[in-house]
């Protein structure tokens, strides 16, 4: 019954965006009653809290998987193996991302986002520290923040907003070399 009313739930989402996504359109499109759903949640806040965590889980341990792999690669297979495992999620999770980034309102809910990004930041420190073990500590940091946002914005962009006419492929290999250079120059 909660996979339903999940699986109802980024239905909705994917069709009418977290503003028109309500309890009753939830128990709907999952074909259960309204009461059955608030047996297992409270409101829609608690049903997309869930989607949030497990969309945030599943493109952590997606990230996670690639860091591991990208590890014994030259640096330019490595970051293009990592921003495309990225991007693939996002995709994957794409009505809850689009959702998080464009319409929920942040007083509760905790933004997937920073979770991202603090995943990213820890391999992206000691990517970089393998590197160029040699730059000052401060130059590191203003590297690393400057590829959070390269990042995250490129790989949500291509993710969420590629127009049909730019290769995903070649946007993902501009992404890794420019991080690439960036971090190892």
């Amino acid at each position: 019954m909660v996979e339903a009313i999940l699986d109802a739930a980024v239905r909705v989402l994917t069709s009418s965006g977290y503003g028109q996504m309500s309890t009753n359109r939830i128990a709907d499109e999952a074909e259960v009653s309204v009461g059955s759903l608030y047996r297992y949640f409270g409101d829609k806040d608690e049903i997309f809290e869930e989607l949030r965590a497990r969309a945030t889980e599943e493109i952590m341990r997606d990230l996670t998987d690639a860091i591991a792999e990208a590890a014994g690669k030259p640096p330019r297979i490595g970051v293009r193996a990592v921003v495309a495992a990225l991007v693939g999620s996002l995709q994957r999770n794409g009505a809850v991302v689009r959702a998080l980034v464009n319409e929920v309102p942040m007083g509760t809910q905790s933004n997937v986002l920073p979770e991202i990004e603090r995943g990213l930041a820890q391999f992206t420190r000691i990517y970089a520290a393998q590197q160029l073990p040699q730059v000052p500590r401060e130059e590191m940091d203003a590297r690393i923040y400057l590829a959070m946002g390269i990042t995250l914005n490129s790989c949500l962009r291509i993710a969420l907003e590629r127009p049909p006419e730019l290769d995903e492929d070649h946007l993902i290999d501009m992404v890794a070399a420019m991080l690439s250079l960036g971090l190892t120059a």
